[in-house]
C-alpha cells in the first residue's frame, strides 16, 4: 500500500523522470561501451578509441548546430547536402598550387558556403514563415542536385598542407577532436550564459510568448540556421581534409545521424529543451554503436534501420516525459 502511494506521488514521479532525462544517456553510453568491449576484444584498443573520436568529430559538430535549430522547434535536413557542396568548393582550391591565396580560400570557402546555405534556410523559414521541415527538405534536394551537376567526379590529389586539419594532431590529440571540443564549448557558453541563448530557449518554449516579451523571433530563427550552416562548413573542412578527397556523395545520411545525436541527447523536437553536453554524449553513443556494428560485420541496411529506430524511440520517450511533467504539474496544483 505504502509502496503504491510512493510510486504514485508527484515527487517520486518528478525525480524518476528527471533522473532518466539527466542520466539515462550516460548509462546507455556506458552499457554500449561495456557490451562491445566484452564482445569484441579489438574494440578496447586505444587506436579504436581514437577512431571513434575522429568519426564522432564530424557528426558531433553538425549535431551541435542541429541542437540550436531543434531547441527552437525547428529542424535542418539539408546539412548532409550542404556539407558536400562546401567540401567540393574547398577541394577545388586545395587541389591547386599552394599559394597563400589558394590556401586561404581552401580553408575559408567551406565556412562561407556553410554560412550562405544556413542563411538561405534561415531567411526562407524566418522571412516567409514556412515550415522548417519543408524548407530544409527542399534545400537538401537542391544542394545535392547542384553539387552533382557542378562536379560529379571526385576531387583527389589535394595538396599535402590540407591534411593537417583532418589528420593532424596536437600533443597526441587529433585536430578534429580539438575542433569539436572548441565548437561544443563555444556553443555551450552561448546557450548557457548569453542573452541570445536565453532567447533561443524562449522561442522554442513558446514562440508567441517570446514575441510578446519583445524578442525578435524572426532574427533568432534566422540566426540558429546560420549557426547550423557554420557548423556544417567546419565539419565539411574536417571531413574533406581527413579523406583528402572531395566528393559529391559526401554527407549522405549525416542529417539523420545529427538529429539522432541531438534527440538521443535529450533535445526535444517540440522545442524549448536541449543541452550541448548531452548532444555530444548522444554523438558518442552513435559513434560507438556504428563502430561496434562495423566490427560485428552488421550490414549497412541494418545500421540505417538502427538510426531510424533510435530516433523513433527517442521521440517516443520524449513524448512520455512531456506527459509525465504535465501530469506532475497538474498533481502539484
Amino acid at each position: 500500500m505504502m509502496a503504491d502511494e510512493i510510486a504514485r506521488s508527484p515527487g517520486t514521479l518528478r525525480f524518476s523522470t528527471s533522473a532518466l532525462r539527466e542520466y539515462g544517456i550516460y548509462i546507455a553510453l556506458l552499457l554500449l561501451v561495456g557490451y562491445f568491449s566484452l564482445a569484441i576484444p579489438e574494440f578496447r584498443s586505444w587506436d579504436n578509441a581514437l577512431l571513434i573520436l575522429l568519426q564522432v568529430a564530424v557528426i558531433g559538430i553538425i549535431a551541435v548546430g542541429m541542437t540550436f535549430t531543434i531547441i527552437t522547434a525547428g529542424i535542418d535536413l539539408s546539412v548532409g547536402s550542404l556539407l558536400a557542396v562546401a567540401g567540393i568548393m574547398s577541394g577545388l582550391f586545395a587541389q591547386k598550387d599552394p599559394t597563400a591565396l589558394n590556401m586561404f580560400l581552401a580553408f575559408t570557402v567551406p565556412i562561407a558556403v556553410g554560412l550562405l546555405g544556413g542563411a538561405l534556410n534561415g531567411a526562407i523559414i524566418a522571412g516567409a514563415g514556412v515550415n522548417p521541415l519543408i524548407v530544409t527538405l527542399g534545400t537538401l534536394t537542391a544542394f545535392r542536385g547542384f553539387v552533382v551537376w557542378f562536379r560529379v567526379n571526385p576531387i583527389y590529389d589535394l595538396q599535402p598542407y590540407y591534411r593537417m586539419v583532418g589528420q593532424g594532431t596536437i600533443f597526441g590529440i587529433p585536430v578534429p577532436v580539438i575542433v569539436l571540443a572548441i565548437v561544443a564549448c563555444v556553443a555551450w557558453i552561448t546557450l548557457s550564459y548569453t542573452r541570445f541563448g536565453r532567447y533561443v530557449y524562449a522561442v522554442g518554449g513558446n514562440r508567441e510568448a517570446a514575441r510578446a516579451a519583445g524578442i525578435n523571433v524572426g532574427f533568432i530563427t534566422f540566426a540558429v540556421y546560420v549557426i547550423s550552416g557554420l557548423c556544417v562548413g567546419i565539419a565539411s573542412l574536417i571531413s574533406t581534409s581527413r579523406l583528402m578527397a572531395a566528393q559529391a556523395i559526401s554527407g549522405q545520411g549525416f542529417e539523420l545521424q545529427a538529429i539522432a545525436a541531438a534527440v538521443v541527447g535529450g533535445a526535444s523536437l517540440f522545442g524549448g529543451r536541449g543541452r550541448i553536453s548531452n548532444t555530444i554524449v548522444g554523438a558518442l553513443i552513435m559513434g560507438v554503436l556504428f563502430n561496434g556494428f562495423v566490427m560485428l560485420d552488421v550490414p549497412q541496411p541494418i545500421q540505417q534501420m538502427a538510426v531510424g529506430v533510435i530516433i523513433i524511440v527517442a521521440v517516443w520517450l520524449d513524448g512520455i516525459l512531456r506527459r509525465s511533467r504535465r501530469a506532475s504539474k497538474v498533481a502539484g496544483r
